[in-house]
């Protein structure tokens, strides 16, 4: 496998985590914790593997974007859109209220943005 092929894996596994994070935020919701210094907001208890996925997924992603999108080729942008297939089974096999289609019309969305941000951008700033 060539460089164009890792960072293409690459882009898939951080999107991919980065959206089954942000399907497990969907899922437990967000609870304030009160502990003086340390209060904020958080998972619920037991996600401790989705708060995980989504800050490892998210820099992975931030990391392997602008490699992905600004190529002359099509398909290394396909591998944001894998991640973001991910997602959005991840999330409806949790749950089909409509916090859970807004999250996934969402990563739908950008899913099928990324191939068209590479055709009408990224092929005429290549890197």
């Amino acid at each position: 496998m060539g460089n164009r092929e890792w960072r293409a894996s690459i882009g898939v596994v951080g999107a991919g985590g980065l959206c089954w994070g942000v399907a497990g935020a969907v899922h437990l919701g967000f609870v304030q914790t009160n502990g003086g210094r340390r209060s904020g907001w958080g998972l619920a208890d037991g996600g401790g593997w989705y708060e995980f996925a989504f800050v490892v997924g998210a820099l992975v992603t931030l990391y392997s974007a602008p490699g992905l999108l600004r190529r002359s080729e099509w398909w290394p942008a396909l591998s944001l859109t894998a991640g973001a297939v991910v997602g959005v089974v991840s999330v409806l096999a949790l749950g089909q209220g409509p916090r859970y289609w807004a999250a996934a019309s969402a990563m739908a969305l950008v899913g099928a943005a990324a191939p068209l941000a590479n055709r009408l951008w990224g092929r005429h700033h290549p890197i």
